[in-house]
């Protein structure tokens, strides 16, 4: 049975002026089964402009049993400072029919890959249900990279049994804007949101209380 897809898109170009800024801070993407959803957001920061950028997304509706059923998702985010590309952060992810170990590889009968199993998209992303990606910029956002920083120095690295409910992890970009890039993953959405409202606290300075409290309600 033929069957068509819409692709979802959503295109956001956005512009902050020195001693600007801009705070992103919206819901997770949760994609239905089957669809289809493709996103490019672009920030151009003067010097001296501030921004706090968050880009997650969800495994599905998994109340509905649709835990990565999606057909494809695509994000893409790019930050300019002054005129320069600081970052630039892609996520591709296509549910497909899934794939196999070295199915980039030509295999004629020989290949040692051949009759494996393919690996769907919940079994490349899970034991994870939820992914985020926060991008931080400026002078009015100094206060949570310090108190971020002064986490990861406390940070352990140790084996596990088991995979952590919570992943998280923070490195620099490219030139002197200050930026950073805080990545975290997490077996279920909530535990992520709980996360990220604790780790960006330090915006309720900026913000205020009652605006950011609407952020991670």
């Amino acid at each position: 049975m033929a069957t068509t897809t819409t692709t979802t898109m959503q295109r956001l170009d956005v512009s902050i002026a020195t001693g600007g800024a801009l705070f992103l801070l919206p819901d997770p993407v949760t994609c239905f089964r089957n669809a289809t959803y493709h996103q490019t957001q672009t920030f151009r920061l003067a010097h001296g402009a501030s921004a706090a950028l968050l880009d997650w997304y969800t495994s599905g509706r998994r109340a509905r049993g649709e835990e990565w059923a999606f057909a494809r998702y695509y994000s893409a985010n790019e930050v300019f400072v002054g005129g320069v590309r600081t970052a630039r952060d892609v996520v591709l992810l296509d549910g497909g029919a899934g794939s196999a170990p070295g199915d980039d590889d030509n295999d004629n009968g020989g290949g040692g890959t051949h009759g494996l199993p393919r690996r769907t998209l919940a079994d490349r992303m899970g034991p994870y249900a939820c992914y985020a990606t926060v991008l931080l910029y400026g002078p009015l956002v100094q206060g949570v990279v310090r108190e971020l920083e002064a986490r990861i120095e406390k940070t352990s690295v140790f084996r596990v049994k088991e995979p952590l409910d919570v992943l998280w992890s923070l490195s620099g970009v490219h030139g002197d804007a200050g930026g950073r890039v805080v990545r975290v993953a997490g077996k279920e959405t909530e535990e992520v949101k709980k996360w990220l409202s604790d780790a960006l606290r330090g915006l309720v300075d900026v913000i205020g209380a009652e605006v950011y409290s609407k952020a991670f309600v």
